[in-house]
């Protein structure tokens, strides 16, 4: 999936790590009365480096951008342990229809939340809301490309050049802006193992689990086709010990699938976003997959076929079964075998096996971690009747 016509704005920077309420690059402010509705945590996309600190990056609708338009943005999202969200979808954004709910999803990569917890005080995984509000430049426009009576007209064409490219100029300390094509939900063909994982983790991180966005440009043709380069850091926590240089050091080694070069419109750029987990070596070699991204699964209607004969004896029409299989080099399921199913010993998990024979997935998971040479544990719920629609 590409996103287009969004203006990007982007500078790297390194100052004290901010306190746990603060989402960097993004910093909290609530949101004005009865605007958005109460959320789990509030961000305001800055629009120049004054109101920014830490890490620094602004994703906006272009030409919402160009006319200093505000926006707000209710996401959805799940929030694992690490307090990274692995999948948003939005709720509501204003005004509607001007491109701010996209640009909230692109930003994605760059939160790091503080997870909710269970009873037990542990982190757990669970949907978390976020209020975002997009706080335009004060602008004063000169020239004529970029004049009050040319807005209107550029509006009318559809034009979504970026901000600077107007000749617009901005109060304060403006950064630049550029238009850019995202791959979004990248396929990876190649990607760091967990060996390479625990190499990368600095001598500075001091035994605490890191964690970088990168913001890298995909070579769309040749013998490189599909690498990264020009990848600069657009998060990083914890601040000032080392794991912006080692997530970086890791990139060379990721490579998008080429469907998405091909989707790509002809001659842009293109750019993806990063999420990378550094966690310390002793948490490294467990290699449990938690988050995978499924590129391929079984067909569910062969799930009946497949439901074990000493359960229909039984009486039952439904169980769970669970594979434990490791994960290939090219994200598929091998050395699979059954563990404790529910009911257990009726032949839920051998059914299982099976059906994880046909199962594949992306070379780096949701929460920013490697998978070849992982253990994955996979739950498969079998009935004897497909599920009604």
């Amino acid at each position: 999936m590409l996103a287009q016509v969004l203006a990007l704005m982007f500078a790297a920077a390194a100052p004290p790590e901010a306190p746990a309420s603060t989402v960097s690059p993004l910093t909290v402010k609530a949101p004005p009365p009865g605007k958005l509705p109460p959320a789990d945590a509030v961000v305001d996309i800055a629009s120049d480096d004054e109101s920014a600190s830490g890490d620094f990056v602004a994703v906006w609708p272009a030409l919402a951008y160009q006319t200093g338009a505000e926006g707000r943005v209710r996401l959805n999202c799940k929030v694992d342990t690490h307090g990274l969200a692995e999948t948003c979808h939005v709720v509501s954004e204003s005004p509607a229809g001007k491109g701010f709910g996209a640009a909230a999803l692109e930003l994605r990569p760059t939160f790091k939340l503080v997870p909710r917890k269970g009873p037990d005080g542990q982190p757990v995984t669970a949907p978390m809301t976020l209020n975002l509000t997009f706080v335009p430049p004060a602008k004063e426009l000169v020239g004529t490309v970029g004049s009050s009576a040319e807005i209107p007209r550029m509006q009318a064409r559809g034009d979504t050049r970026a901000f600077v490219d107007s000749q617009t100029s901005l109060r304060g300390n403006p950064l630049a802006m550029r238009k850019v094509t995202m791959v979004d939900d990248p396929v990876w063909t190649a990607a760091p193992n967990f060996d390479d994982l625990a190499a990368a983790y600095p001598a500075t991180g001091g035994g605490a689990e890191g964690y970088v966005a990168a913001h890298c440009k995909v070579d769309r043709a040749g013998p490189k086709a599909g690498l990264l380069q020009q990848c600069g850091a657009i998060k990083e926590a914890p601040h000032d010990a080392g794991f912006a240089k080692a997530a970086l050091s890791l990139t060379p080694k990721f490579r998008i699938a080429p469907e998405a070069l091909a989707r790509a419109p002809h001659g842009a750029d293109l750019w993806v976003d990063v999420p990378i987990r550094l966690p310390p070596p002793a948490e490294i070699a467990d290699r449990t997959v938690m988050a995978p991204i499924w590129v391929a699964s079984f067909d569910p209607r062969a799930t009946p076929k497949l439901f074990p004969p000493e359960a229909v004896a039984g009486g039952l029409s439904t169980g769970r079964g669970v594979a434990r299989c490791d994960v290939g080099p090219d994200g598929a399921l091998t050395a699979c075998a059954p563990e404790p199913g529910d009911p257990d010993g009726l032949g839920f998990s051998e059914a299982a096996v099976k059906l994880a024979s046909a199962m594949k997935m992306n070379l780096w998971s949701a929460d920013g971690a490697p998978v070849e040479g992982g253990v994955v544990h996979i739950p498969i719920r079998l009935n004897l009747k497909p599920e009604a629609k």
